[in-house]
């Protein structure tokens, strides 16, 4: 088993490398917009814009098209919004520079928002100068159900007017996956697995020299061997896992 486990972990770690490195150089050039831990990524056709990902299994995509915003999940469809920009729904004074842009939101002719926002989405202030509590909405899961704080069930894929606003915007592509560090720390994991591997004999020599006398004439135990495969495998899997997590982790 030994013998057999140093000829062909060598070939598995270029393998991994090989197959990884290909991956992330693919997969590093293809942006999108960050949401829900997704990708979405975007195609225009006409006056209509889509970001599609998938999310928990399911396609996902938000539709732009004119004054309107839809986004479905799998079989769901939320909308469409209507989003009109209103200048004198900003509410000025205190708020005149941290929320310029004037905005209305409906739905099927209710009102859901009417006041101003920041460009990047992440402050909405009402037009009576309140600031929008939803944007903070705090929420937490049980046995896989989401609830808010009062208990009462929420809709996890149920977006929210502020990332309404900004795919209404239609932001450009500025996230991938692909985490480089990752897969230099991979690299060094591989590495370090071949080097053992491949100069297992003249490592356990070298350490020996700090405490016998005349180490080239040590034979190694069945302990030691043992200890040599559980390393070999080690920095095998942290390569594996490392590669892995650079791929699933959006930059």
């Amino acid at each position: 088993m030994y013998d057999r486990l140093k000829k062909i972990l060598p070939i598995v770690l270029i393998v991994i490398v090989v197959v990884f490195s290909i991956l992330y150089f693919f997969i590093g050039r293809q942006y999108g917009v960050e949401y829900q831990d997704a990708l979405y990524f975007p195609a225009t056709e006409g006056d209509t814009t889509v970001y599609s990902a998938k999310v928990d299994g399911q396609p996902a995509s938000f539709t732009i098209q004119g004054s309107t915003v839809t986004y479905d999940w799998g079989d769901t469809v939320y909308g469409p919004y209507t989003i009109r920009k209103d200048p004198t729904a900003a509410p000025g004074g205190e708020w005149s520079r941290s929320a310029p842009n004037g905005v209305e939101i409906t739905l099927d002719g209710q009102l859901l928002f009417r006041g101003g926002y920041s460009s990047d989405c992440n402050l909405m202030v009402q037009e009576d100068g309140q600031v929008y509590s939803g944007l903070w909405e705090l929420t937490y899961s049980v046995n896989g159900v989401t609830y808010d704080m009062d208990g009462n069930p929420v809709d996890p894929h149920k977006p929210s007017l502020s990332i309404l606003l900004s795919f209404f915007q239609l932001p450009e592509p500025d996230a991938h996956r692909g985490n480089p560090i990752f897969w230099v720390l991979g690299l060094v994991c591989a590495g370090l697995a071949v080097v053992f591997i491949r100069f297992d004999d003249a490592i356990f020599r070298f350490n020996l020299s700090f405490r016998v006398k005349y180490p080239e004439d040590a034979e190694p135990s069945d302990w030691e061997l043992l200890s040599r495969i559980f390393g070999w495998l080690l920095f095998t899997v942290l390569a594996f896992v490392s590669f892995m997590a650079g791929l699933i982790i959006i930059s």
